[in-house]
């Protein structure tokens, strides 16, 4: 295992590999990666088992590298600017749980490696999100006045193409934010995230309570980012001032 991690950091110390596309944070907040060490002959069970879980682990640098921060930086865009960030990184990677280590029936090794992304000290959102994050109060209602209590809130997002974020925001159509990490406190989303991720209605939407509020996105921005339409961006504002369910990131993105 020594041996893994020295490589390890030698990886991320001196590159993160591009991959094909972003990282996505699962619907219960974590990465999850396979590496496969194919079959060869003469080498022993005990280091073919070393070799998976050392491309599962070269694989998840790889792909923390890409996931998406917010709508305009990825995880190794602070890692190039940043040195601590890249000691914080590989803390965190160390902290990966090794789910599975099988081997098939060709005599290929498969180990499965899933590191959470919230909560924690070494968790990558506590890298990720400012140490000096001041927090601002939520905008104003224009025009609307709810007096349902909103447990949380459900955009939907689907057939859209949309990447998960660490601090993804909500826009109105005429962008004004409405939703974003200025206005959260730092603790909350470092502890469980901004949103959480859904399939379908179907899915574990549990996280917006008994009573949502269900809007439509209108698109999406920067990869990450809702926007709603201005009615809708006043209705979940307005929602918001009588139970304050944005503070307690009670949202989720249906995609």
């Amino acid at each position: 295992m020594q041996k893994i991690f020295s490589v390890l950091t030698m990886a991320i110390v001196f590159c993160i590999l591009n991959v094909a596309s972003a990282a996505q944070i699962s619907n219960k907040g974590y990465i999850e990666v396979e590496g496969v060490y194919y079959y060869e002959e003469g080498v022993s069970p005990n280091k073919a088992q070393r070799m998976a879980e050392l491309l599962a682990y070269r694989k998840l640098a790889e792909e923390i590298g890409e996931l998406r921060v917010d709508s305009e930086t990825v995880m190794k865009n602070l890692e190039d600017i940043n040195d601590e960030v890249k000691v914080s990184v590989r803390k965190a990677i160390s902290g990966a749980r090794i789910v599975s280590s099988t081997r098939d029936n060709d005599g290929n090794f498969h180990c499965v490696v899933r590191l959470n992304v919230f909560g924690g000290e070494n968790s990558l959102a506590n890298v990720a999100v400012p140490k000096d994050l001041e927090q601002e109060d939520f905008p104003q209602p224009k025009f609307i006045t709810i007096d349902n209590k909103y447990t949380g809130l459900i955009v939907k997002c689907n057939g859209m193409e949309i990447s998960t974020a660490i601090m993804p925001k909500i826009k109105s159509a005429s962008d004004q934010e409405i939703y974003a990490p200025k206005y959260l406190n730092r603790q909350v989303i470092t502890g469980r995230g901004m949103v959480g991720y859904a399939d379908d209605m179907d899915s574990d939407v549990r996280r917006a309570g008994a009573n949502p509020l269900i809007v439509e996105a209108m698109f999406i921005s920067g990869e990450c980012d809702v926007v709603v339409s201005d009615e809708d961006a006043d209705k979940i504002l307005a929602a918001n001032k009588a139970t304050n369910f944005l503070s307690n990131c009670m949202v989720i993105f249906v995609r």
